[in-house]
């Protein structure tokens, strides 16, 4: 292995493992379909806490505490372990949602050239990356390498293990959230093209026309398009 990859930081009481600023490692997806959850930061406590906005009243949205959305993927590194059995353990990275768009949009594009995102060994680095708003803000970037994967097929679990993995986002989860009021209005190619340039700069305009693209069915905006079987 590289000296010049760090070694991830791992999590004295779970799997969850992390970068510093600045780190670069190594690792592979287990799977690209993460896990979705809606936090907040209470400032008491110091950490993010679980919305209940989905379960009755919520506390914190109820102060207009605002919400955080946490995607967390599953990964193998240089340190996973064998359990037996034919599985190695997953270790789990929590994501912002300006890391999960690039991450999804990285998927995408190996997913068009036939390429499974879980048979690729990624470089990952802590660093500085930007919003489809166009804010610069921190989280992690990746780049395919041609390293050989931790984990072979025969030892990986299945792909996916809930409804929810069996996807992947085609488009950014922030754009779905912004047009989710509109779902069915009826909206052209160009007016939903400019409404995203307006309100996406960070994104570019290739992409942009891509979205509408996916998003118009017969002049009406589907958003049922936006996700995508991975597979």
């Amino acid at each position: 292995m590289s000296e010049s990859y760090s070694d991830w930081i791992q999590s004295p009481k779970s799997q969850r493992v992390w970068l510093e600023e600045s780190m670069t490692a190594l690792c592979q997806f287990a799977f690209i379909s993460p896990i979705h959850r809606v936090r907040h930061w209470n400032q008491t406590q110091r950490r993010r806490v679980k919305c209940w906005a989905k379960d009755g009243d919520c506390l914190f949205c109820k102060n207009k505490i605002p919400k955080i959305d946490e995607f967390t993927y599953g990964l193998y590194h240089n340190n996973s372990e064998y359990k037996g059995g034919g599985n190695v353990d997953v270790s789990y990275l929590s994501a912002t949602l300006a890391t999960h768009t690039h991450f999804q949009k990285t998927f995408s594009k190996l997913i068009d050239e036939a390429v499974n995102p879980t048979d690729v060994a990624f470089e990952i680095k802590r660093t500085k990356i930007k919003t489809s708003s166009g804010r610069v803000v921190n989280g992690y970037h990746i780049n395919s390498t041609d390293i050989d994967v931790f984990v072979k097929e025969k030892f990986r679990p299945s792909l996916t293990n809930s409804e929810e993995q069996e996807y992947h986002w085609v488009i950014p989860v922030e754009i779905v959230e912004f047009l989710k009021d509109k779902e069915g209005d009826p909206i052209s190619l160009i007016d939903l093209f400019l409404l995203l340039k307006d309100n996406f700069s960070g994104i570019e305009d290739k992409d942009l026309k891509t979205y509408a693209v996916k998003l118009v069915n017969n002049n009406v905006l589907t958003l049922r398009n936006a996700r995508e079987k991975w597979i």
